[in-house]
């Protein structure tokens, strides 16, 4: 199969006098070189492809070398990357699934709208990115299973020198780096992608991205319809994203979704079962891996599900997270708040005395997960991976809710927890067995957990947050 190698951006720009082999010119830009056919860009934007051999001989030739310049610089960005990570495709055109695989990134989350994939690389042999180990590789997709963005994070204060565990395990150990040695592997990280980089496309250019408090500097390298965009936003993260360049031409500012949209998509995503489960199928996951950032992760997911672009890292950033995690829910909201209502979004919190379905029944309802804030004890986390594990062999629904009850009082009947501080989702409940369905940001496996209504209250903090359409 012919591969198409388009110009790159700084050759692109380019627009010159090509001839027919009749005689006839036209000003153009050459656009790509598949097999035989050219294609060709008019300065009025219009696109169209003619055969090779229909130019002039000297156009001919000119067409065959920078096809093969472009797949040069294909080879080298490849070979600065370690991995198969480009080809003469733009970002746009790019299969995510085909790249997630060039990129030994593992799924993380499906739904209607998009997916996504994502490598702790500290866990992975050898594994670099442009020279230097990436803590974070994710890779998000659209509803069509195109890439939208890649986004590698290396040195930061949440991974780095962290020893705790994933999922539950996080809350058995945690140790935090000294601020010296981080600022050192930040540094480090920087100078080995910006050289990276800057051997096979030259120097950066400078830009102010983002929107509200996550509105940054960056160092930025074009490529065939790609943006690198390079970041270290001090004592926090290095970070390197891959966009297409219009995202980039526009700071990074994303598209408002309409209300009636998101209202439409938040209804059509509401799950109602036969045995009285009601539940939100379309959150997207994040994991928020060996670091305290479920507060993050937790409202990256939230964000997304309204149809606002977010990133767990650059919400640690705007949260004051602490080394290796710890996230006052409160400063986060506040500090968010103003992006949320850019994008057409409010915010909302409820401070409740005892949790109950009612409390979070309505928002399940529109198809709002709501934030809960919680201590995520052994007992509750048992009894939830039992329940849950219990329920895909239930005949008898009545009889399942009464075989829960003994067990749930046991638990609730314990003195009320105050450690292992932890934020969730509350995604569902079942009025007739008296369950709360809830999802970790811990990856696929803690997606969809129950917890009787009694446990859920014994480990409840008494705090709801909601983004609301």
């Amino acid at each position: 199969m012919a591969i198409c190698f388009p110009m790159s951006a700084q050759a692109a720009e380019t627009f010159r006098a090509f001839k027919s082999s009749e005689g006839q010119a036209i000003q153009a830009r050459f656009e790509g070189l598949e097999g035989n056919i050219v294609t060709l860009r008019r300065e009025d934007g219009k696109v169209f492809e003619l055969p090779k051999d229909r130019l002039s001989e000297e156009d001919q030739a000119y067409v065959i070398d920078a096809a093969e310049r472009e797949g040069d610089d294909v080879r080298k960005l490849n070979e600065a990357a370690g991995h198969e990570f480009f080809t003469g495709n733009s970002l746009s055109e790019r299969a995510a699934e085909d790249l997630a695989k060039g990129l030994l990134l593992r799924p993380e989350s499906q739904s209607k709208h998009g997916r996504s994939w994502r490598l702790y690389a500290a866990y992975a042999k050898d594994y670099l990115l442009f020279g230097a180990m990436p803590y974070s590789v994710a890779l998000y997709s659209d509803e069509d299973g195109m890439v939208t963005e890649i986004s590698a994070v290396y040195a930061n204060k949440g991974d780095f020198g962290s020893t705790a565990g994933f999922a539950r395990d996080h809350f058995k150990s945690g140790d935090v780096p000294p601020p010296s040695s981080l600022a050192e592997a930040m540094s480090r990280d920087e100078e080995t992608v910006s050289k990276s980089l800057t051997a096979v496309l030259g120097d950066a250019t400078t830009q102010r991205f983002g929107e509200g408090d996550t509105r940054r500097t960056i160092s930025r390298w074009d490529w065939n319809g790609h943006s690198l965009l390079l970041s270290n936003e001090d004592g926090e993260y290095v970070s390197l994203s891959v966009v297409p360049s219009e995202v980039a031409d526009g700071g990074g500012r994303s598209a408002r979704m309409r209300d009636s949209d998101i209202k439409e998509r938040l209804i059509a995503g509401v799950i109602r079962e036969d045995n009285g489960d009601v539940r939100i199928s379309e959150i997207p996951m994040v994991d928020q891996g060996p670091k305290g950032y479920c507060v993050p992760a937790t409202f990256e997911r939230a964000m997304r599900t309204m149809g606002i672009e977010a990133d767990m890292y650059l919400l640690a950033m705007v949260g004051q997270s602490k080394a290796g995690g710890g996230t006052s829910v409160e400063r986060l909201m506040e500090n968010v708040r103003s992006q949320v209502y850019r994008k057409g979004r409010r915010t909302k919190e409820d401070e409740i005395k005892e949790l109950r379905i009612r409390e979070v029944k309505r928002y399940i309802d529109e198809g709002i997960p709501v934030m809960w804030t919680m201590s995520s004890m052994d007992a509750y986390n048992d009894i939830a991976d039992k329940n849950t594990k219990l329920r895909a062999e239930v005949e008898d629904w009545d009889a399942y809710a009464v075989e829960i009850v003994e067990e749930s009082g046991k638990v609730a009947s314990a003195p009320k927890p105050d450690s292992n501080r932890h934020v969730c989702m509350i995604i569902g409940y079942n009025e007739k067995t008296n369950e709360l369905a809830v999802s970790d940001s811990w990856g696929a496996r803690f997606e969809l957990r129950w917890v009787p209504v009694p446990v859920a209250n014994w480990a409840s903090q008494g705090k709801l947050f909601m983004i609301l359409p």
